[in-house]
């Protein structure tokens, strides 16, 4: 036999076999509360960082969204008091012109309808 067979041989059988519990002869097994231990702090910080970026960027989304509401709700605000002042600017015009509106209304009327009759030629 070989040095390599006689040395597993003369290991007593609890040995012969390397477990998680119970390493190979002559091999230390490593403290699993210090790995732990040196690696925490690095996951901790890894963990903070990757949360103050995901915070960061959540306001970033929120704030450009916040902006951009915000713009549309001055458009449409802005639309709606020109409507408001279009409305108003047409009644006046009424008021002063009745007989004018009444024309210009029949004037539209005939062009609207020959409009449609001539499509359904």
């Amino acid at each position: 036999m070989d040095s390599t067979t006689d040395n597993i041989a003369k290991q007593p059988a609890d040995t012969q076999f390397p477990t998680a519990d119970k390493p190979a002869a002559g091999v230390q097994k490593p403290s699993d509360n210090s790995a732990a231990q040196a690696a925490a702090p690095a996951a901790d910080d890894l963990l903070k960082r990757m949360t103050q970026r995901a915070h960061d960027v959540v306001d970033s989304v929120s704030d450009r969204i916040a902006s951009k509401v915000d713009g549309l709700q001055g458009g449409i605000a802005h639309a709606g008091e020109t409507r408001d002042e279009w409305v108003e600017s047409a009644r006046e015009a009424i008021r002063q012109h009745p007989f004018a509106a009444i024309g210009t209304a029949v004037l539209i009327g005939l062009a609207l309808r020959s409009l449609s009759s001539s499509r359904d030629r």
